[in-house]
């Protein structure tokens, strides 16, 4: 009787440490998503268009980064930085572009989701096989080729011993795992 309570106490003490283990990540992704909602939101006021057309997104732990075509003038490409709460904006050098090239690699920007790129930021660390302190160094959404049919997820995971990147679709599928 006495080890069956005291099996019972350690199985609930697992649970309760686990759960809030869990809860304590959920609680994490969920503020990243809702600061990279925020990051989005303000972008996409800056660019004057929601869906704008994105031909990059960059996260990492200091901005949110969008490189966008200017509704205004197509033909531009500009740089949207969100960093503690402000947006800035600046040219991209787009010249050394086929001509069509810089449509032909945009990307709807409501397509990228804050919730689906917390959902990859939590699945990364562990799908890179990186055993030892595995942190999350970049997030990128970007086409690979001008023409591919959509973007792909980049994530940088980096440990002491080892660096990986990850690719996933826009799904929140892992697609490949690669050295650094």
């Amino acid at each position: 009787m006495l080890i069956s309570r005291r099996v019972t106490a350690v199985a609930l003490a697992a649970v309760v440490l686990l759960t809030s283990v869990s809860c304590s990540k959920l609680k994490e992704f969920q503020s990243a998503a809702d600061t990279m909602t925020q990051a989005f939101t303000a972008i996409n006021a800056k660019i004057g268009a929601d869906p704008a057309d994105y031909e990059e997104v960059l996260v990492n732990e200091l901005f949110v980064r969008v490189e966008a075509i200017n509704p205004h003038k197509r033909e531009n490409v500009d740089n949207y930085t969100y960093e503690l709460g402000n947006v800035d904006v600046g040219p991209v050098d787009v010249s050394r572009n086929a001509p069509g090239a810089v449509e032909m690699a945009a990307f709807k920007g409501n397509t990228v989701t804050a919730g689906l790129l917390a959902q990859v930021m939590g699945a990364a660390p562990k799908d890179s096989g990186v055993a030892e302190n595995p942190v999350i160094e970049f997030v990128q959404v970007k086409k690979t080729n001008a023409n591919d049919p959509a973007p792909l997820i980049t994530v940088e995971v980096k440990g002491p011993r080892a660096s990986k990147l990850l690719h996933y679709d826009m799904t929140g599928a892992l697609v490949d795992v690669n050295p650094v």
